[in-house]
């Protein structure tokens, strides 16, 4: 392998969990009077949640960032997980790295919902560790969260890799001192330098994991 160490963001990377917050916020701005196309606001949210709730209240006079936000929470849990699923590949992209002698961590802006999934799916003990809102650490893209773990396990950064699917995700990673892949099914981020760009979680694995 390139590396033993992977730090993976969760939403946009392990798990496709866009069009259920695309579908939340949307539900969120209607109970503001506020009507917004599915497109826009799907590519807002990739951005970061923050993000969209930014250019709604920007745009109409009285919203503010927190209405915007308190608005989504309201629905943000109205689907069942069941309308989530890991990307193809995943699981096998996890496994390989443990078959590898390497280690998986989890660093995510989720809260206690990551490990529903995790359990859901049968995947939390292809985890080392993980890093959840929970642990009270700064967002993304500071890298306090990766250098938390990279202390506690005493890494060395030159065998780390940060994976994720936004330029916040890779940040937090180059912040840290640590490699980084970007994971863009759907090219959103063209432009980002990165060595490693990846539409599919095969493609990824036989890359970094060197498995055919």
């Amino acid at each position: 392998m390139l590396y033993r160490h992977f730090f993976w963001d969760f939403d946009g990377t392990l798990y496709d969990t866009y069009g259920r917050i695309t579908r939340a916020c949307l539900k969120g701005l209607r109970d503001l009077g506020i009507e917004a196309s599915y497109e826009e606001v799907y590519a807002l949210c990739k951005r970061t949640l923050e993000a969209c709730a930014r250019a709604f209240s920007a745009r109409f006079e009285g919203v503010q960032v927190e209405d915007i936000l308190t608005a989504y929470r309201v629905h943000a849990e109205e689907e069942s997980i069941d309308a989530v699923g890991l990307y193809p590949g995943v699981r096998e992209m996890l496994k390989t790295v443990v078959q590898q002698g390497g280690r998986n961590y989890l660093f995510t802006h989720r809260g206690e919902s990551a490990f529903k999934f995790l359990g859901r799916d049968g995947i939390e003990g292809l985890f080392a560790d993980t890093v959840t809102s929970l642990d009270g650490f700064a967002r993304k893209p500071a890298p306090d969260g990766l250098n938390y773990l990279v202390a506690k396990y005493h890494l060395d950064v030159k065998n780390c890799i940060m994976l994720g699917d936004r330029d916040i995700d890779l940040d937090s990673g180059k912040n840290a001192g640590m490699a980084c892949a970007l994971f863009d099914p759907e090219n959103f981020y063209p432009d980002y330098d990165t060595p490693f760009r990846f539409r599919d979680m095969d493609t990824l694995r036989k890359t970094l994991t060197g498995e055919k």
